[in-house]
C-alpha cells in the first residue's frame, strides 16, 4: 500500500471513530434521565442539601454510596418526580 493510501485509511478511521463517539454522546444526552428524588413524605419537604445530608451524609443511616460523586448540590443532579 502506498503512503497516500495508508494516510487515507487513517483519516477514514479517525472520521469513523469521531462520528461513532459523537453519535454515542448525542444518544446519551437524549436518553439520560436524572436520578429521581422519591415522592414520599420524608423527601417532599427537602429544599436544600443540608436537609438531604441530614440522612444521606457521611456516617448517617442512609449515607450516600461509595460511588456517589463528592457533590453536595443534590438538586443539580437529582430531580423531583
Amino acid at each position: 500500500m502506498s503512503e497516500r493510501g495508508a494516510t487515507n485509511v487513517l483519516v477514514i478511521g479517525f472520521v469513523v471513530a469521531a462520528g461513532a463517539l459523537s453519535a454515542m454522546l448525542v444518544a446519551y444526552t437524549l436518553t439520560h434521565r436524572r436520578p429521581p428524588i422519591p415522592a414520599d413524605s420524608d423527601h417532599s419537604t427537602a429544599a436544600g442539601a443540608d436537609q438531604c445530608l441530614h440522612c444521606h451524609g457521611p456516617g448517617m443511616k442512609n449515607a450516600r454510596g461509595k460511588n456517589h460523586p463528592l457533590n453536595d448540590r443534590c438538586f443539580s443532579c437529582h430531580e423531583r418526580v
